[in-house]
């Protein structure tokens, strides 16, 4: 192993308990995409604190962030990821046991993410300054991964725009430099707009938001017959009404559209689109559409692939300790 690799995992392994310490707070924390506040600024802080300039809120996100090291080129961008998903909070421990009942925790990792991300950058940089290696290490503390692909508004705005490579990854069962891609997705809310009445002495008068919202759910659900394997519809209820007595004047869905292709989610979301359309014509209701966000497939790279893997046969596999083994086999 070079000098230069030698002084990057030294550093790692000189601040594992500060690593770790970082991890599990942000576990702790397991806040909701956008309003991270607490992940983000313990990752922005401590990149700080290391030599890093930080600028923080970019691209309208209060909980997104870069931190940059270096000047000249290359210009290495790392990720970091850091929400949570909703009503998985859990203790360290390999049993259903939450934090807190019913609220938010990491079902994905991304404490991990964030926090792995923010040390290799440190690492580098700590590396780069020892040895006078020239270029630029760039974190980004990316947010809302889980709801609103955050990076999405971070690559509209330009922060990407210099970069030479940008190195991801994610907790997993393996150790391995993936060429997989990824699902293109759309996000989208629909908004039935109906007329309120009493169910029980007038409902001939009502027009109901929800009986929209469940006929478009059921036309999609016979449109997956018809879309290639490898695509995927889901959607949840967001708003069906207030109570049963009452024809719903207002109802809301929820729906992702992903597929291998950009083009091909393009063709299921404006037939879904129609869908809607038909549903709102059913029942008298008028529908709106709120596009949430949208993203391209992942394009694999794999010159940096192959690096990744070199480097990794370089390190080993990773040593276990028997309570590692234990906890992960109680699980």
């Amino acid at each position: 192993m070079s000098d230069e690799k030698e002084h990057a995992f030294n550093w790692i392994e000189n601040n594992k308990k500060r690593i770790i310490e970082i991890s599990d707070k942000i576990w702790e924390f397991a806040e909701l995409g956008l309003i991270e506040f607490k992940s983000s600024a313990l990752l922005a802080d401590e990149l700080e604190k290391n030599g890093f300039k930080v600028e923080r809120g970019i691209a309208d996100m209060p909980t997104a962030f870069t931190a940059t090291w270096g000047e000249g080129t290359p210009i290495i961008g790392i990720m970091g990821e850091y929400d949570a998903l909703p009503g998985l909070s859990q203790k360290k421990v390999p049993w259903k046991e939450p934090l807190e009942p019913g609220k938010p925790g990491h079902g994905c990792g991304h404490n991990i993410h964030g926090t792995s991300g923010m040390a290799a950058a440190i690492a580098v940089k700590e590396a780069m300054e020892k040895h006078g290696i020239k270029g630029t290490v760039k974190f980004f503390g990316c947010p809302a991964e889980e709801n609103f692909s955050g990076k999405v508004f971070m690559v509209r705005a330009g922060y990407f725009s210099n970069v030479d490579a940008v190195i991801s990854h994610h907790p997993s069962t393996m150790n391995e430099a993936s060429l997989m891609s990824s699902l293109a997705v759309n996000s989208v809310k629909f908004h039935f707009y109906g007329k309120a009445s009493h169910a029980g002495a007038s409902p001939e008068h009502g027009r109901s938001a929800l009986d929209a919202v469940e006929l478009m759910n059921v036309g999609v659900n016979y449109l997956r017959e018809h879309i290639i394997q490898d695509a995927r519809i889901h959607y949840v209820i967001e708003k069906g009404g207030d109570q049963p007595n009452i024809v719903p004047a207002y109802a809301r869905s929820w729906y992702y559209v992903r597929a291998p292709e950009r083009d091909q989610v393009d063709f299921i979301y404006n037939w879904v689109l129609d869908i809607a359309k038909g549903a709102a014509l059913m029942t008298k209701t008028e529908v709106k559409t709120e596009f949430i966000e949208g993203c391209y497939n992942l394009i694999p790279n794999k010159t940096i692939a192959k690096l990744i893997v070199k480097n990794m046969r370089e390190i080993g596999l990773p040593k276990y300790s028997d309570e590692d083994l234990k906890f992960a086999e109680e699980i």
